[in-house]
């Protein structure tokens, strides 16, 4: 049966494509399950308020024994788990916004509950097989068992594919060789998704290709490091891994031998999604604090959130946090969906979200003034606790390369066809006719016809620099061929550009159906925060858009060249 491959609303946007019927109507969760998740996060919401002390978990550099049985006594640690294997059954949305609660209160909490669900028990999930399902899930849903994900090395970060540890098969059992180090949940796991060199078959000769391994804790020759001593989320477990000739049996691999870069990957989109639901509670929590100061504190006469730097700031501080929250839950819901490809989207997620979270906190301390540097408050913690979001999970800068390379794939592979065809125009004439309407009609752009007329201002914003970017996808493919894979400058305005997109579409599919819901008058500072977010949005992409041509990228080749050549400041 040949691949079907699933569309995507990122993917199409390189080709001028607006695939609305994807983004519209905004996913929110309706009826009973929207009920019952409330019911879950009031839950949530008193269990941290009476039960997680956050400045204890980051001083004492862990998580009591009782909190930890608490979270499992309420389903926390089985929220993905269906209900068959003793979970949860929560959708994406669902587990989104107990992550957004939870980080709230506590990022350290926040990340051992996602670095056990989102990444660690999520491969048993996607690819495990009935009787793993049935042997693990159970005791990872109550709690009983907590699972962390084995992926990075010391030679081996963002190149996942250079791993060194290898798992050789003898008889009826791996032989496990190797140290992982970073792994969240690492002193405190019972079980680990680990990433091995495996040797396979290709087209007849033995290569070496990553696997997946399910390993338990109670085999011989695994050994715990010391935990880390980390800048931020110091609550949380991180520790390295090593594995000496570790005997895993065969039953334990975990989908297809040789497959587990893709097992990987596939683990690691969802899991963005769980960091990026954790930036919108932290920055809500910001958010609230800030306002609290800020409408106390008295100078030059009046309350400082009177002064209009300070209203710059919050409203700032409000209109990212909405946008973030869009792009978060649309995502979501794609998730939920099954029938969408939402690994692009998924990375535009958590590189919008963990970057517009630091520019937030920073906001946040800086209305804060002097207070904000006290221990006392919490801004220093959640300052330390979030930059860590923009490195794990894939560091934004990988991110951005796979984001704009994704969606340059399909364009590429149009070009190439049409260069092949245009060797042969006679036999290859109804090719070069079809390409030819799709370029006139990529000319004339795809409309958005599910939003809001209000929104005419912002929706027609995302239709002209749709058209902007597959302009910018063909130039580029055209002017550097295979190089465009070294050309980060470019990559990287690409990428900016198809995140700016994507978020403007979030947050007017949210506000559309804010007006549908309750008209627009009682929607009017829904559409407010629309036009201002899509005001700077589009500004940006145009800018990125022109840059493609007009740059510096020479000069800054240049200077960094100097700075790296002589080993420090160069002046």
């Amino acid at each position: 049966m040949a691949h079907v491959e699933q569309r995507s609303y990122c993917k199409a946007l390189f080709e001028g494509k607006i695939e609305e019927d994807i983004v519209f109507p905004f996913p929110h969760l309706q009826g009973e399950e929207r009920e019952s998740l409330n019911m879950v996060i009031d839950s949530v919401a008193k269990f941290c308020r009476d039960k997680i002390k956050p400045d204890v978990i980051d001083r004492e550099k862990r998580i009591p024994k009782d909190v930890m049985k608490g979270l499992s006594e309420l389903g926390l640690m089985g929220m993905v788990i269906p209900e068959a294997y003793g979970g949860f059954s929560l959708s994406q949305r669902g587990y989104c916004r107990v992550i957004e609660e939870l980080s709230r209160t506590s990022a350290s909490v926040a990340v051992t509950v996602g670095g056990h669900q989102s990444i660690g028990l999520k491969g048993i999930l996607l690819y495990g097989t009935e009787d793993q399902k049935k042997k693990y899930l159970p005791r990872l849903a109550s709690g009983e068992w907590i699972a962390a994900f084995c992926l990075t090395e010391p030679g081996a970060g963002s190149d996942a594919q250079s791993q060194k540890t290898t798992a050789v098969r003898k008889g009826d059992h791996y032989i496990l060789n190797g140290s992982k180090q970073w792994v969240t949940n690492g002193g405190i796991a019972d079980l680990y998704t680990v990433f091995a060199q495996t040797e396979v078959l290709v087209k007849g000769a033995k290569k070496n290709r990553i696997s997946a391994l399910i390993v338990t804790r109670d085999l011989d020759g695994i050994t715990i490091g010391p935990e880390e001593k980390k800048m931020g989320i110091r609550g949380s477990s991180t520790t390295p891994v090593i594995f000496e000739n570790v005997k895993v049996p065969v039953e334990n691999l975990l989908g297809q031998e040789g497959n587990g870069f893709k097992t990987a990957m596939e683990i690691l989109n969802s899991g963005r999604l769980g960091l990026a639901s954790g930036c919108v509670g932290a920055a809500r929590t910001m958010i609230q604090s800030s306002l609290s100061h800020a409408g106390e504190r008295e100078q030059f006469g009046k309350k400082i959130s009177e002064f209009e730097m300070i209203r710059e700031k919050i409203a700032r501080m409000t209109v990212n946090t909405y946008a973030m929250e869009s792009v978060t839950y649309m995502t979501a819901g794609l998730v939920d969906r099954g029938d969408v490809d939402f690994s692009m989207e998924s990375a535009v997620s958590k590189v919008f979200c963990t970057e517009r979270l630091w520019e937030l906190i920073n906001d946040a301390l800086q209305i804060m003034g002097g207070n904000g540097y006290m221990e006392e408050y919490p801004h220093g913690r959640f300052l330390r606790d979030s930059r860590i979001n923009m490195i794990f999970e894939g560091t934004n800068e990988i991110l951005r390369l796979f984001i704009a390379l994704s969606g340059l794939q399909r364009p590429g592979e149009v070009l190439k066809e049409v260069a092949k065809a245009i060797q042969d125009p006679l036999h290859n004439f109804g090719q070069l006719a079809d390409y030819a309407v799709k370029k006139i009609t990529s000319l004339a752009g795809d409309r958005i016809t599910l939003a809001e007329h209000l929104l005419e201002d912002e929706y027609s914003r995302v239709e002209e620099y749709t058209r902007h970017l597959s302009e910018v996808a063909e130039k580029v493919i055209r002017r550097y061929k295979k190089k465009i894979v070294e050309k980060e400058f470019v990559l990287e305005r690409i990428a900016e550009m198809v995140m700016d997109l994507y978020v403007m579409t979030c947050v007017i599919s949210r506000v559309s159906s804010a007006i549908k819901e309750k008209g627009a008058d009682k929607a009017s500072d829904e559409i407010n925060i629309c036009r201002t977010f899509c005001n700077f949005a589009w500004r940006r992409v145009r800018k990125n858009s022109r840059m493609i041509d007009r740059n510096d990228d020479e000069i800054l080749t240049a200077v960094s060249g100097k700075t790296i050549e002589k080993g420090a400041y160069p002046f």
